[in-house]
């Protein structure tokens, strides 16, 4: 029997995270993850992350996914949201499940979408704390989206009208979450040619062929860029979530065998 129970901790700067832990009591831990949720939704992404931890747990794995800052019932604000400080939140979850969990075995990490680079990054740079990684319909080149594809920049530099929302209520756009100086700033730094080299655990990376949102291309063009052994899924006709077009609660029969699907090869794969 499946139990989940909620958890409340903070990450290395002091933002107040809260989760949700999902087990089956008095089994022994085979291994742990750490679910972490796309902008602009919760950690229950939709119900789907929700259907995920029991499946895993289901596997003897210990789950926690958590509300993201400025998401949820977590705190801090959207505009100061940074794709470091998303990443130094997947560690503090994960020193928190590992408290919970108390044993040193395998622990992996299973991030969606906008998430999906933060927890390369947190992967690149933290070798040892993580032994599988599962990026859903990831994103991975900040720079493109942040900079590159907005109007208020102008090549590198940001725009007068841009400047000046900046100034005035300390965001650009909202899109999901409200866009601050601190990310339009940090993204030119966030190379995924530099740091996906750094991923060196086994990635699992699992795709939509129609995601609209992150376009399937992204991680064609990126499966080459790990350093370790990499595997790409391509689900045929999936919208972004791995449902069809305009199911945001994944009531779609289609949607569900989708995501069943996901559930199994994701399961399996942190399961060797």
């Amino acid at each position: 029997m499946v139990s989940e129970w909620e958890v409340r901790f903070r990450s290395l700067d002091g933002t107040a995270l809260v989760g949700t832990v999902t087990a089956v009591p008095g089994e022994p831990a085979v291994g742990a993850v750490v679910l972490v949720h796309g902008a602009g939704v919760t950690r229950e992404e939709g119900g789907f992350f929700a259907r995920l931890s029991v499946g895993l747990a289901t596997a003897g794995l210990r789950v926690l996914r958590f509300d993201l800052r400025a998401h949820g019932a977590s705190g801090g604000r959207a505009e100061d949201i940074t794709i470091a400080g998303v990443a130094n939140d997947i560690r503090a979850a994960s020193d928190h499940l590992r408290e919970v969990v108390g044993f040193d075995g395998p622990f992996h990490v299973v991030a969606a979408s906008f998430s999906g680079g933060a927890a390369a990054l947190h992967a690149a740079h933290r070798p040892r704390d993580v032994d599988r990684l599962v990026l859903l319909n990831p994103r991975l080149d900040y720079r493109d989206r942040y900079v590159g594809s907005r109007p208020y920049f102008d090549g590198d530099y940001i725009t007068t009208s841009g400047a000046r929302d900046l100034d005035e209520r300390g965001f650009t756009e909202k899109s999901p979450f409200e866009l601050g100086r601190a990310l339009h700033n940090e993204v030119f730094y966030l190379d995924p040619e530099v740091y996906l080299r750094s991923v060196g655990v086994p990635v699992l990376l699992v795709h939509g062929t129609k995601d609209t949102f992150v376009p399937v291309e992204s991680s064609r063009r990126y499966l080459p860029v790990f350093g370790g052994p990499v595997e790409l899924l391509e689900l045929d006709g999936a919208q972004h979530g791995f449902a069809v077009h305009e199911d945001p609660k994944y009531t779609h029969p289609q949607s569900q065998a989708w995501q069943a699907e996901v559930i199994e090869r994701v399961t399996g794969f942190l399961s060797v």
